[in-house]
């Protein structure tokens, strides 16, 4: 199993609904209706895992929407044919497994 496969499958574990796609070459994973809360509440919405650098970040979560009032400096960026919303959070590196990963960038959130 390549260590591509492998850190698919740990997220895939977690989100069954997970699907792995290529932007750039690079791998992506889109988690549709995935379910995490924020501030309380609790939020499903698609969500794309970036596990190497984008747009300045070392690594980067997208959102399908903003969530108000949650993180900031929110800008909008299309990333598999699709428009998505990220917050200003950095420092989670690629050297980490996806499941991890996914994990710090939420805490942007909560």
């Amino acid at each position: 199993m390549t260590e591509q496969a492998k850190q698919f499958a740990g997220l895939k574990a977690m989100h069954d609904g997970a699907v792995l796609l290529s932007e750039g070459g690079q791998p992506v994973v889109l988690m549709p209706g995935f379910s995490f809360t924020t501030g309380g509440q609790a939020q499903t919405m698609d969500l794309l895992l970036v596990p190497f650098a984008h747009s300045g970040y070392l690594t980067r979560l997208f959102f399908a929407r903003q969530i108000a009032g949650r993180a900031s400096n929110w800008n909008q960026h299309r990333v598999v044919e699709r428009n998505w919303w990220a917050p200003s959070w950095n420092h989670v590196p690629a050297s980490m497994p996806w499941t991890k990963m996914l994990l710090a960038h939420l805490r942007a959130v909560e």
